[in-house]
């Protein structure tokens, strides 16, 4: 029952933004990454509340290291 079970991958080795792309439809995920592009519209916070109101659970300190590049995404 339990083969095969393995530890998860640590954090600092992906990127939950780069994760939504496997749960949201692409259209989705292209307006995603158009609100997190768009910070004078969408303050981290707020934007993770949004998020968070339509079930998506994406932190505000997720997309704010997601922002300043500084991230799983953007590391070599």
């Amino acid at each position: 029952m339990l083969e095969g079970l393995t530890p998860p991958k640590p954090k600092s080795d992906y990127c939950k933004i780069d994760l939504m792309k496997s749960e949201l439809s692409e259209k989705d995920y292209k307006i995603l990454l158009e609100a997190i592009a768009n910070a004078e519209a969408w303050g981290a916070k707020t934007l993770s509340n949004a998020l968070r109101a339509r079930g998506v659970s994406v932190a505000d300190t997720t997309i704010s290291k997601h922002r300043k590049k500084i991230c799983a995404c953007f590391r070599g």
